[in-house]
């Protein structure tokens, strides 16, 4: 295969070797666009959303024209399909089983479950013909502020994220889709969001191989076929560039220490970590230089609306051929990335489409066994009176949570609605109120003759977050006005808790799905009350 994978390349001239090198994105159901990338300029892929496909029938219909176009090609090798099913990120969340993501999944600390939750993603994504999971998300999310990674990760601990992430590449795997760990060489120690800025970890080799490496290091000995850079600064590992344009990142530590032989793929050099240094040129020129083997354009939400991203992709691809031209790049380098690249895609085979098979089953057993009740000081858990209820977030803020491009949580139901509708079905005594009203009681220094339960929800948004502080200073005040009648429902992680020393009742889901919040519901009224500390 890789005596006949050289011929080929020889044999292609240079603006089809360059194509092949991008993963591209295109917005809506534009599908013309979409066929002049792959004829015109001979992509090696797609990042795909709910953006292209608003459900599985329009998913499998573009999957398999995309497919069909490829196969015409000198280079007939398939695409690669990738889509951001992680977890706490999904496409088609209304139609899929998503589960309740990472975080929740490290907390039940069962690799097994999660191995049976990557696998239920993984044939539900393949029925509809993607091919590539860009998942999981390997980083060890040891800075509880970190705005994008959060619920992403699978916890803290580098022992913990690194059996789970071994056991979710190999779930994968076993389906015949690839997966991708990411963000190498790692995100979870960042206070910026690499969507608007350009993050710092300072960080040693020895603490990064002790940290957050590990993951990395677990998902290369699952044999991972592909890793996901990050735009990150790690000035002790290169005082010049980020990882994503870094050779000592990705060639001396990554190819060379770590000895990882896979397909490099950047995380989108559209986010504002690349834009906001580095023109599109620049960026995909000096990445390729690096070692990165394909360059993803993923035309994050905000773009669209503000530049012509067509213009972008197209001159990036032809600025990349003219600096091999001009010799700025071997192309030595883009032929060796190459060969990499369709030794991959060539093992790709060919999609049978078929019904979404179920995986409801694994994902509610999931969220249920993740659900936790870390203080119940009052005893008022399970709640058999009658209580009010409000959800904390701004009600503007929820339009956050399904963007234009499909990236992100993309369910238009917040958690804090369907814990509405499930106390609804359940038939239960509940007062909705406003924080206007609440507001009102505290400044009028009126008691409470029964529970007030306060909804926290958090969201590991791209480039925007809710207003935590917020939040937490709202929880603050009504412990201080209605003391023990104020329990806390957590449709997000526990790192709130921290801020609350005097709460007496919280309550957690780790996670914002919808069979979290399902599953939270639950607890609270006693259906499938699970024990957690510091009771």
């Amino acid at each position: 295969m890789k005596h006949r994978i050289r011929q080929l390349i020889d044999s292609l001239p240079l603006e089809h070797k360059v194509g092949q090198l991008f993963m591209l994105a295109f917005a809506g159901p534009d599908v013309a666009y979409a066929r002049q990338l792959v004829e015109q300029y001979q992509i090696g892929g797609f990042y795909l959303t709910d953006d292209n496909a608003a459900d599985p029938q329009q998913a499998a219909a573009l999957n398999l024209e995309l497919q069909k176009l490829a196969a015409l090609r000198t280079v007939d090798a398939p695409l690669i399909l990738g889509v951001d099913q992680e977890g706490a990120w999904s496409v088609l969340t209304r139609f899929t089983d998503t589960g309740p993501g990472n975080l929740a999944l490290g907390v039940i600390d069962d690799v097994a479950l999660t191995a049976q939750q990557y696998q239920n993603m993984a044939l539900q994504m393949q029925a509809l013909g993607y091919n590539t999971l860009l998942a999981p998300c390997v980083d060890v999310n040891s800075n509880p502020d970190n705005p994008i990674i959060g619920q992403r990760s699978f916890g803290a601990e580098p022992a913990l994220v690194s059996r789970h992430s071994s056991a979710a590449v190999t779930a994968i795997l076993q389906t015949g889709m690839l997966a991708c760990a990411k963000h190498f060489p790692g995100h979870g120690d960042t206070a910026t969001d690499s969507h608007n800025g350009l993050p710092v970890v300072d960080l040693s080799l020895t603490q990064l191989l002790d940290s957050h490496l590990q993951p990395f290091v677990a998902a290369i000995a699952a044999d991972v076929p592909l890793l996901m850079t990050s735009h990150i600064c790690y000035p002790q590992l290169d005082s010049e560039f980020p990882a994503t344009l870094s050779p000592l990142i990705l060639t001396r530590l990554l190819r060379e220490q770590l000895g990882f032989d896979g397909v490099i793929l950047t995380d989108s050099m559209n986010m504002g970590a690349m834009r906001r240094h580095y023109g599109p040129v620049q960026a995909a020129v000096q990445a390729l230089r690096a070692g990165a083997d394909m360059i993803m354009l993923s035309e994050e939400h905000y773009e669209n609306a503000v530049t012509d991203y067509q213009a972008i992709q197209r001159q990036t691809i032809l600025g990349v051929v003219a600096a091999v031209r001009s010799g700025e790049l071997a192309e030595a380098q883009i032929d060796a990335a190459l060969q990499r690249v369709l030794l991959l895609r060539y093992q790709l085979v060919e999609p049978q489409l078929r019904a979404l098979p179920p995986g409801g089953d694994i994902a509610a057993l999931a969220a249920q066994r993740a659900c936790a009740v870390l203080r119940n000081q009052q005893g008022l858990l399970p709640l058999q009176q009658s209580f009010y209820l409000q959800a904390l977030a701004e009600p503007a803020e929820y339009q956050q949570i399904q963007n234009s491009r499909g990236i992100g949580p993309n369910d238009p139901v917040p958690a804090s609605s369907v814990v509405l509708e499930q106390l609804q079905q359940a038939r239960v005594q509940v007062e909705v109120l406003s924080w206007p009203v609440i507001a009102g009681w505290i400044a009028q220094g009126l008691s409470l003759q029964q529970p007030l339960v306060l909804l926290t929800e958090d969201y590991p948004l791209p480039g925007s977050r809710f207003d935590l502080s917020q939040q937490q200073s709202r929880v603050r005040q009504c412990v201080t006005a209605f003391g023990e009648q104020v329990i806390v429902m957590a449709l997000r992680s526990d790192t709130e808790l921290s801020f609350y020393p005097e709460l007496p009742t919280y309550l957690c889901s780790y996670s914002s799905r919808r069979c979290s919040a399902k599953a939270l519901v639950d607890v609270l009224l006693g259906h499938q009350l699970q024990s957690g500390q510091n009771m």
